[in-house]
Parts: C-alpha cells; structure tokens; sequence
C-alpha cells in the first residue's frame, strides 16, 4: 500500500504482468542454458539469489526461511511414503506391461550419502528457484485466491509446474512431462510451510527413489 500527496491511500501492485513474465522467462531460459552448457544444476541456486540480493528482494518472501512445518512431520512421513510406494507401483506397472523388464533389487551402496548429494545439488537449487523464485515471483502479480488443505495457492502455481515440466523436455524424453505433478506437489507444500526446505528433501528423495527403481527394473 502507498499514499498519495494527500494522504490517501492507494493500492499497488509489486509487479506487472508484462515485466514479471518477461523476467521469469528471461530467467528460466537463462539457467536451464546455464545449467546444459555447465552440467550443473547449481545454476538454479546462483542465478536467482542474483536476481534476488541486488534488488533487496526479501529472500524469507521467496521461501528462503528454511521450516519443514506445517504440516506436522507425522503427516509428512505419510505423505511421503505414500507417494513413493504409488509411484513404485505406476513405475512396476509399466515396466512389466510395456517395456517386459523384469525386478531385481538394487539398493545404493550409500543412500543417506546419496540423498544429501541429490539434495544439495539437485532438489535444493531447482526448488529455490521454480517453487522459490518463479513461484513467488507471480503470486504477487496474481495473488493466491484459493486455498488447498490449508495452503493458499494461486495461478503461480500452475505456471512454475509448467515450465518445471517443459525444462525437463530437453532430454527429448516426454514421459519427463510426469514431473508436472510433482511440481504441482512441490509448489503447494511451498505455500504450506512457507519454505523451499520441503519440497527440496521431497524433490531429493524423489530423485535418489526414481534411480533406485530403474535400476531395479531391467
């Protein structure tokens, strides 16, 4: 809110909708060249806070506050679990149906090593600047106007999943459109608990189950 000469108040709004879309696309174009042309996804991390601490954007605004909570760590234990194992279940479907591969454990040699590899240099960058950043970014040209158990979330939320999505197209492989749920996923447990942390730990464990379960089926 701001006043004007004669102390009334007037409304603002923080951004525009031409200038916000120009810089998110600016930016994401950006870092997903960065991020091929370097092999890593680091990019995701430094290119935003660039974009963030120069400007004196508040960075606890763009989930930058690490809390895992709300909700309780009970309910994301389950939430947790519960995704692994329908994910498992879609992947092994898949797998014996179409592709005739058969199952065969193969557990990494070091997980705990593994998952915190996959969170700092994977899940943790790519959450701060999609769900950080970007998220951010146009909820506050498009507010959040509906709430979704307990998480007010926004048009915001779509718009990060999409690109999410379409960065991951340049592998040339479309079944890497499935990660538009997570982002969906990742996004809303941003908007739940206020911080990045959350949906990073996910994103990582994600990451280290998908590995595990193609190395499983063959």
């Amino acid at each position: 809110m701001a006043c004007d000469s004669n102390g009334r108040v007037i409304e603002t709004r923080p951004a525009s909708f031409r200038w916000t879309a120009v810089e998110t696309l600016l930016a994401t174009s950006v870092a997903l060249l960065l991020s091929i042309h370097f092999a890593s996804s680091l990019v995701w991390l430094l290119l935003p806070l660039g974009l963030l601490v120069p400007f004196g954007r508040p960075l606890s605004e763009h989930g930058l506050d690490l809390r895992f909570r709300p909700p309780s760590f009970a309910a994301h234990l389950t939430l947790g679990i519960s995704l692994l194992a329908l994910y498992a279940a879609l992947h092994a479907s898949v797998a014996h149906a179409f592709l005739h591969q058969s199952f065969a454990a193969r557990a990494p040699r070091h997980p705990l090593v593994d998952l915190v590899r996959e969170f700092l240099t994977v899940g943790f960058p790519e959450e701060v600047f999609f769900r950080g950043y970007l998220q951010t970014r146009w909820n506050r040209v498009l507010g959040r106007t509906w709430r979704i158990f307990g998480a007010p979330v926004g048009a915001g939320l779509l718009l990060q999943a999409i690109l999410f999505a379409a960065c991951h197209l340049v592998t040339g492989d479309w079944t890497q459109l499935r990660v538009f749920f997570f982002a969906l996923l990742a996004g809303w447990l941003r908007e739940r608990s206020d911080s990045v942390l959350a949906p990073a730990v996910y994103h990582a464990a994600a990451n280290l189950w998908y590995r595990v379960l193609v190395a499983s089926f063959r």
